[in-house]
């Protein structure tokens, strides 16, 4: 039998966009967080996906004699309404300030109606949603299309009574990532890379039926053809995107909260290498930040790579004594000093940094006894010179003066933990 190439095609597109963000997620995470986040590459892959299918399905339902063309009636409001979220109804494009309502109510303070009940927070309707998209896809992009090559009945009367349309039997692949990809197994932000294939699959479900009506004959060219033309889309609006002053800053502001997120996801997988990544590319946007700097130095020495974590310790050494030289007086960048040479091996400049900050600290402390903030330093400064009682009192005083901090609480509880550690 000869090979048809427009199904070894369709079938080859979701296993290549799978397996590029498979890459991309072990060896290249920069690129798999710039391929997943809003108003990037990816993103806008899935918003031309939704208006190609709206092109389609929109041309199909103008022609009255087609069999399934409420169907298509249908998928083209949809498919608008889906492309006109994913724009925020022109907010991403525009700049416009949504209503306040959105202000108050919205996830992302965006103008669209999914982030009130779906975003980056957990939450029951969002849990719900979710496994029902699965479900949904499964049932259409899988089960469905099966159903009808093997004749069975309820399947054939969908079909007869012209309220459904089977996806070609190539896009299977790409239903079923999706579906499993939707409830993202790996807490990787695998939810856009399953829209990613439910747009395009639903953009080559509509070209193939119009083009199944519409012509004679069938080549590939008008698939790859649409293929490029989203792709090419897709690139070319981000690219205009980065080049406004005005929508490259919140990106990048969007993408430094992407990164630190996704630092913490690698870390929960214990892969430095992909923590190290992705937080280097955090300091190419927001630099000089001691904290992310030594971690990205911890890292790097789990990966083996020594020379280049004594970079980045030398950086933050450097941005502390730049502190220093502004303000002889700055705790905080005392207190990372002393933390920086720690792990460069220059104890006798750690204590250094470390006695003096502690010494700031307490003064601090002694004139404002109240204050949580000046507790919580000292008890950061005690820790650097070894006064690990002082400390835990600090921690713990800082947390009594403010409960409602998550900072506090946080170095609390982790200090007390070291504490019982100690005693066992």
């Amino acid at each position: 039998m000869k090979a048809n190439p427009i199904a070894i095609f369709l079938f080859g597109i979701p296993l290549a966009i799978v397996g590029f963000y498979a890459l991309c997620v072990v060896y290249y995470p920069g690129i798999y967080v710039i391929s997943t986040y809003e108003d990037l590459y990816g993103e806008w892959a899935q918003t031309y996906g939704f208006l190609t299918t709206f092109v389609f399905s929109t041309l199909i339902s103008l022609n009255k004699e087609h069999p399934q063309r409420w169907f298509f009636v249908v998928l083209s409001v949809a498919s608008f309404y889906v492309f006109m979220e994913e724009i925020s109804w022109g907010q991403r494009i525009i700049g416009f300030d949504p209503p306040y309502f959105f202000h108050q109510n919205s996830y992302q303070d965006e103008a669209n109606l999914h982030n009130l009940l779906t975003g980056p927070v957990a939450s029951r309707s969002k849990t719900v949603l979710t496994y029902l998209v699965a479900a949904s896809l499964l049932a259409y992009g899988l089960v469905f299309p099966l159903a009808l090559k093997l004749n069975f009945k309820p399947a054939l009367w969908l079909i007869q009574i012209r309220i459904a349309l089977s996806s070609p039997l190539a896009l299977i692949p790409a239903f079923v990532f999706a579906a499993v990809l939707e409830v993202e197994p790996f807490s990787f932000n695998e939810a856009e890379v399953a829209e990613l294939l439910v747009a395009w699959a639903l953009a080559f479900t509509t070209l193939d039926s119009w083009l199944n009506r519409n012509t004679q004959h069938k080549s590939v060219l008008p698939y790859v053809a649409v293929f490029f033309v989203m792709a090419i889309s897709a690139w070319g609006t981000t690219t205009l995107l980065l080049n406004s002053p005005s929508q490259r800053k919140e990106i990048d502001s969007r993408l430094v909260n992407g990164y630190e997120r996704f630092a913490e996801r690698y870390e929960g997988y214990a892969y430095a290498f992909g923590v190290a990544e992705v937080l280097q590319r955090y300091d190419e946007l927001d630099p000089n930040n001691t904290v992310v700097l030594r971690k990205i130095a911890d890292n790097l020495l789990l990966a083996e790579d020594s020379e280049k974590a004594r970079s980045f310790i030398q950086k933050a050494i450097d941005e502390g004594l730049r502190r220093i030289a502004k303000d002889n007086k700055n705790i905080q960048a005392h207190v990372s000093l002393a933390k920086s040479y720690r792990k460069l091996g220059d104890y006798s400049a750690m204590t250094i940094y470390a006695e003096k900050a502690y010494k700031l600290a307490k003064a601090k402390q002694k004139a404002q006894p109240k204050a949580a903030y000046w507790a919580y330093w000292l008890a950061k400064a005690s820790e650097q010179t070894h006064r690990k009682q002082e400390a835990f009192n600090n921690y713990r005083k800082a947390h009594q003066l403010e409960p409602h901090s998550w900072r506090y609480d946080e170095a609390y509880q982790q200090m007390k933990q070291i504490m019982i550690n100690d005693e066992n």
